[in-house]
C-alpha cells in the first residue's frame, strides 16, 4: 500500500485538465456574443432590408386616429355627467311635486274630494251659495279672478292656486261666472231685529269723524294678508267663546226705529271676563280699543281670511303675535257700542264681512264633496 501523501500527489495532477476545459468555453461564449453584438450593430433597417413597413400616412392616420378616440371620451363624460344631473333634478322635482300634492290632499274632507278638485281646471268650493257667504277657489295655473268689481290674485298651495271670494250680503241670486267656472248663488231671507239703546249710546254712532278714522287702520290692517293657509289639515276652526246666540249672522238691524244695516257676525252672550280663545292659528293682525267695537283682535289666517272678536274687556295678546287654535287671546266685556258682556264674532274675506258660521267645526277645504266640479 502506498502512502497517504504519494497517493494525494498522484490526484492533484487531474484537475489541471478540468480547468484548461473550463477556460476554453469561457473564451468561446465571449467570442460569441461578441460577433452577434457586431452583427446586430451593423444589419441593415427594415427599409434597407426590403421590409416594408406601414405607410408614413397611415402612420399618421392611426395616431390622428387615436386622438379622436381620447378627445371623443373626453366629450363624452361631460355629455353623460349632464345627463346624469338632469336625469337627478327632474327626480328631484317630481318627488317634490308628489310631497305638495299630498300636503294640498290632507286639507280635504277625503281623497276622492281632493282628487276631484285637483283634477279640474278651475273649482269652486262650493259651487251653491248664499248671500253673505265666502267660497274657496282652486285653480290648475296661477292668474287672479274677477267678481263684482274687484280682482282676486289666486296664491300657490300645493300644486294649485287659491283664493278665497267673498259673496256680499247684498248679492242678487243667480248664477255668476267665476273665470272658467260658475257661482249660483240662492236667495236668502234675514230675520229682522230691533234694538232700543239709550240717547248716549245712539250718539256713538253719529260720530263719523271717529269711526272713519277707526276704520282707515282697520282696513289697511286687513288688507295685509300672509298669501299661505296659516293653519294645519287637521285643525279645525273652533267657536271661541261658549256663550248663548243672541244675534245670527245677516240679521237686518234697526237702532231706535232706524235702519242700521245687516249685523254680519254673531254675537255670543257669557259672563264678563269669560276667557275667548282663537278660533283657529294665525297671526294677530290687530289687537287695539276702536270707538264702535271696543277690545278687539284681528287674527290673520293667511289668503285674505281674518278672524275677529270685539266688544273685549282685555286684550291678552298683542298685533304681530302668533297665535295658535284654543289660545286665549282676550276676555269678554262690553266695551264700544254695546248693550252687555258678549262677543262680537266674525270672519272677513279679503276685506267682506262673511259668514263664520261656515268654518266652525271644519276648514274651508271641506266645502267640496266628491264629484261637485261635475
Amino acid at each position: 500500500m502506498e502512502p497517504r501523501s504519494l497517493r494525494h500527489a498522484r490526484k492533484q495532477p487531474a484537475s489541471k485538465p478540468l480547468f484548461a476545459l473550463l477556460l476554453v468555453l469561457i473564451t468561446a461564449g465571449i467570442a460569441v456574443g461578441v460577433a452577434g453584438w457586431n452583427m446586430l450593430r451593423s444589419a441593415p433597417s427594415p427599409e434597407d432590408a426590403g421590409i416594408a413597413g406601414p405607410p408614413a400616412e397611415s402612420r399618421d392616420a392611426e395616431a390622428l386616429d387615436g386622438s379622436q378616440r381620447i378627445a371623443n371620451t373626453s366629450s363624452e363624460e361631460p355629455e353623460s355627467a349632464a345627463l346624469r344631473a338632469e336625469e337627478q333634478a327632474l327626480l328631484e322635482a317630481e318627488q317634490a311635486r308628489l310631497a305638495a300634492e299630498e300636503q294640498e290632499a290632507a286639507y280635504y274632507r277625503s281623497r276622492e274630494a281632493a282628487a276631484a278638485a285637483m283634477e279640474a281646471d278651475l273649482v269652486v268650493m262650493p259651487a251653491t251659495a248664499y248671500p253673505g257667504d265666502v267660497v274657496l277657489v282652486r285653480a290648475r295655473q296661477e292668474g287672479e279672478l274677477e267678481w263684482q268689481g274687484k280682482t282676486y290674485p289666486l296664491q300657490p298651495f300645493g300644486t294649485g292656486f287659491y283664493t278665497y271670494i267673498p259673496i256680499p250680503i247684498r248679492t242678487e241670486p243667480g248664477s255668476y261666472e267665476l273665470g272658467e267656472a260658475s257661482l249660483t248663488v240662492l236667495a236668502k231671507a234675514f230675520d229682522t231685529q230691533r234694538l232700543e239703546v239709550s240717547e248716549e249710546q245712539n250718539s256713538m254712532r253719529q260720530n263719523t269723524e271717529r269711526i272713519a278714522e277707526d276704520q282707515k287702520q282697520i282696513d289697511a290692517a286687513r288688507a295685509s294678508s300672509e298669501p299661505v293657509f296659516l293653519f294645519a289639515a287637521d285643525s279645525p276652526f273652533l267657536l271661541p267663546v261658549e256663550g248663548r246666540l243672541t244675534t245670527p249672522f245677516g240679521f237686518t238691524r234697526y237702532v231706535n226705529g232706524a235702519y242700521a244695516g245687516s249685523h254680519t257676525a254673531i254675537d255670543l252672550a257669557a259672563p264678563e271676563g269669560t276667557p275667548v280663545v282663537a278660533t283657529q292659528s294665525g297671526i294677530v293682525g290687530l289687537a287695539a280699543d276702536f270707538y264702535l267695537t271696543g277690545n278687539t283682535i284681528y287674527i290673520d289666517h293667511g289668503m285674505g281670511l281674518f278672524s275677529q272678536y270685539a266688544h273685549l274687556s282685555e286684550l291678552l295678546v298683542e298685533t304681530g303675535d302668533e297665535v295658535e287654535a284654543g289660545q286665549v287671546i282676550g276676555l269678554v266685556g262690553s266695551t264700544g257700542f254695546s248693550t252687555g258682556p258678549h262677543l262680537h264674532f266674525t270672519f272677513w274675506a279679503h276685506n267682506v264681512p262673511v259668514n263664520p258660521n261656515l268654518f266652525l267645526d271644519q276648514l274651508p277645504f271641506h266645502w267640496m264633496e266628491p264629484g261637485e266640479p261635475e
